[in-house]
């Protein structure tokens, strides 16, 4: 089965690939996000750019990440933060507070026809740290899971691939999909 993914983002083209068994096409999209903290609701909306410009089964992502210190934030909107601050600004603007805890959490949506959508979320408790290992992800090199002593920066792709948040939503999404092929 070819499903499309609409991302513009090769890193998560590259892991998803990874995680999945079924080929996926890359529609390379900057798709437009909704200034909201309701990950589902991004999702959603993502999901519903993505196919009205493709018309064929789709899938999009997002991953957010919650600084409980800051209930809800800064969650989807973690790629605005990183692009105003830095990693390292992100870590400052924890400095004043005592709670470091984070949950990261990603969601996949796929949709066959537009209208039925899917939601698949995987989720993965840490802790804010300064940068550590590769710079290349996003906020992996500040982000260390619960358990672990190294940040998804510092693990190779194998680990990572493990225990990340994406991993957990590719398995929930893998499972349907497995479902589905059996009830046709």
């Amino acid at each position: 089965m070819k499903l499309f993914f609409a991302t513009s983002n090769s890193n998560k083209l590259r892991e998803l690939s990874k995680l999945l068994s079924c080929s996926l096409e890359l529609f390379p999209v900057d798709l437009q996000e909704i200034q909201t903290t309701d990950l589902q609701q991004l999702v959603k909306y993502k999901l519903q750019q993505a196919f009205e410009t493709l018309q064929t089964p789709v899938i999009v992502e997002d991953t957010s990440l919650y600084f409980e210190a800051w209930n809800e934030l800064p969650g989807p909107l973690i790629k605005w933060f990183l692009e105003n601050l830095g990693l390292s600004g992100i870590v400052r603007s924890l400095s004043a507070f005592e709670n470091k805890a984070a949950q990261a959490v990603c969601c996949l949506g796929y949709t066959e026809d537009g209208k039925t959508m899917h939601f698949f979320e995987g989720t993965q408790e840490g802790t804010i740290v300064k940068p550590r290992g590769s710079l290349d992800f996003g906020w992996d090199a500040i982000f260390q899971p619960v358990g672990q002593q190294l940040t998804f920066g510092e693990m190779d792709h194998e680990l990572k691939n493990r225990i990340s948040p994406r991993a957990a939503a590719a398995l929930k999404f893998e499972n349907f999909l497995t479902l589905q092929a059996k009830q046709r």
